[in-house]
């Protein structure tokens, strides 16, 4: 089946057996210049490891959504002959590239690329992590703030539900569920999704922190998750 992309882009992937043959430089051209078709089927087959990191951070400010969505899931990220440092550098694409536009693939690339980082130098994992919570406290207050609840859900998705158990994004989540009620409310009624794979220690404190922030009390949460895990 084909994916769902505007009307603009009938037909793309019938360019890529052609843009396969072309060198990086002739893709960066494409995606430059060419129609919206062309220039969505060179994302999907550039390797962006080829391409210098300024035309990609142009890309992420210019590209329309359907064309930043596809160059955030082109992020080369856990490749096996990667070395540290450019896992980084992708972790630092990914976050500007959700920074920037508010695509939720960028956060799928985010934690798969420190994931690699952490499969490569777990000391500069761990720096980057703590970099990278900071980052989402402020994003999320900010966007708590402007009421975009469709992104806050995908950074509940994409991040939380899936990365408690690195422990700078675990700080991190217990004050903003002490901050928001709404996430408050969302842990306290529903655990399990959030806290399956974080320590005892650390599910009580998320917990307790969500009473406090107008969630459920702590022996109602506590219950419903030793009830689901």
């Amino acid at each position: 089946m084909d994916r769902l992309v505007p009307p603009e882009y009938a037909g793309w992937q019938r360019h890529e057996p052609e843009l396969r043959r072309m060198t990086t430089a002739q893709l960066i051209d494409e995606i430059q210049d060419g129609p919206p078709d062309r220039r969505l089927a060179a994302l999907a087959v550039i390797d962006l490891a080829e391409v210098p990191l300024p035309v990609i951070e142009d890309w992420i400010r210019i590209l329309p959504e359907a064309e930043v969505n596809e160059l955030a899931g082109a992020i080369p990220v856990q490749r096996p002959n990667t070395s540290a440092e450019e896992e980084a550098k992708w972790v630092e694409v990914a976050r500007l590239g959700y920074e920037r536009r508010r695509v939720a693939t960028f956060l799928v690339m985010l934690g798969s690329a420190l994931e690699g980082l952490e499969a490569k130098d777990a000391a500069l994992a761990a720096e980057t992590w703590n970099i990278i919570a900071g980052w989402v406290e402020n994003v999320y207050d900010r966007l708590a703030l402007a009421g975009d609840l469709e992104a806050l859900a995908d950074i509940e998705l994409f991040l939380f539900e899936n990365y408690l158990d690195r422990r700078p994004l675990l700080d991190v989540f217990a004050q903003l569920v002490e901050r928001h009620e709404r996430l408050a409310l969302r842990v306290s009624t529903d655990p399990a999704a959030y806290l399956a794979n974080v320590p005892e220690e650390g599910r009580r404190r998320v917990l307790e922190a969500a009473e406090r922030g107008g969630g459920l009390d702590f022996a109602e949460s506590w219950s419903i998750l030793e009830e689901t895990v």
